[in-house]
């Protein structure tokens, strides 16, 4: 019988790269997640050592990830417009951050976990650490937890119950990793999942009675419609009102966190029409044509709305795409390669639910 099969494995590091190639090399990475720059005191001919060691467990990413100290950001737009619809699951087990998650503040010390939710807006400032990170599609981790409420930025402290209980859980995944076998992954991710849920549960319970569960649960029902309408002239204020036996009040109470309903799906429309003018398989297609298959009636309005979301216009973002695409055809022969369907960040990018 032949040797069972291993997770797909992905390295990058940038232990073989001149010192001053180092950040770039990290940034052009790691932007897959985050745009990051370096502090303040940091001096480029010093360099700047990073390594992510990620495995594919098909319904999860799972990844060792060390770096120096640096700036993390996520924004609004950026959100936005890469549409990454993840919870992002850290335990920094050496090193520590403190940061924002939108209004909520943290604080990380070695042995805390933390959760944020990719959609949304977060900044860090981070010592030199190594942590161990999961990615989770938001349908997947809702399914385990359907009541949670906002789980963006919540921490459980590593000296808690659930936080040591996950913390153990996660070094031991890592520890263990290149053991797994694809036959076996699925059920790995099922139990990472789970296990997740139950160390969150405490903290996100308490935190959703104060939002009530029924409204959460609406909102995510209001959001999968959204999603799977959004080419419809028919996605308005009204319709959903309709569809959800619930009152323009209701309504607009659900979506106040978000910018408003109307802000919501405009945003979520733009998001549609950044990835389909960055796809080359889409290149032929009119800019125009491509708003009025997303619901935009008029391309001067599009275009205006467009750049005020991601500060370029709809042709620079197709230029800037392609270009960036151009560039990566042919790699560094100096740079490190990944073993298996590409590397961590376009496994970030396909990650879907299971």
């Amino acid at each position: 019988m032949g040797e069972a099969a291993k997770l797909p494995f992905s390295l990058f590091t940038t232990e073989h790269l001149r010192p001053r190639d180092q950040f770039d090399a990290w940034r052009a990475s790691i932007s897959v997640i985050f745009d990051v720059e370096p502090l303040h005191e940091h001096r480029s001919e010093s360099g700047f050592d990073a390594s992510v060691r990620a495995w594919h467990l098909g319904g999860l990413v799972v990844s060792q990830v060390d770096f120096d100290g640096q700036r993390f950001v996520r924004e609004k737009a950026r959100a936005a417009r890469d549409g990454l619809d993840h919870y992002l699951v850290q335990l920094y087990a050496v090193g520590g951050l403190v940061g924002t998650a939108e209004d909520r503040e943290r604080l990380l010390r070695a042995g805390d976990v933390q959760i944020l939710d990719l959609s949304r807006p977060n900044a860090t400032k981070t010592k030199a650490s190594g942590t161990i990170a999961i990615v989770v599609p938001r349908d997947t981790l809702r399914q385990a937890l359907p009541t949670a409420g906002d789980l963006h930025g919540l921490v459980l402290r590593g000296d808690s119950g659930a936080g040591g209980l996950l913390t153990d859980y996660m070094r031991s995944l890592i520890a263990r990793a290149d053991a797994i076998t694809t036959a076996a992954a699925p059920l790995i991710a099922h139990a990472t999942t789970e296990m997740i849920a139950a160390c969150f549960h405490t903290t996100a319970e308490t935190l959703a009675r104060a939002q009530t569960p029924i409204e959460a649960m609406t909102l995510a029902r209001i959001q999968r419609h959204i999603a799977d309408s959004l080419d419809s002239p028919e996605l308005h204020p009204e319709a959903l009102c309709r569809a959800f036996g619930i009152s323009r009040t209701q309504l607009y109470r659900l979506f106040e966190r978000l910018g408003g309903v109307a802000i919501y799906i405009q945003e979520q429309r733009l998001a549609r029409a950044y990835a389909e003018l960055s796809n080359p398989a889409r290149i032929h297609r009119r800019i125009y044509d491509i708003a009025f298959d997303w619901g935009f009636s008029s391309e001067a309005h599009f275009s205006r709305v467009f750049r005020r979301a991601f500060g370029m216009s709809p042709s620079d973002a197709r230029a800037h795409a392609h270009g960036a695409l151009a560039g990566l055809v042919q790699p560094d022969a100096t740079a490190p390669m990944a073993d298996g369907d590409g590397g961590y960040e376009e496994w970030v990018r396909r990650l879907r639910s299971r």
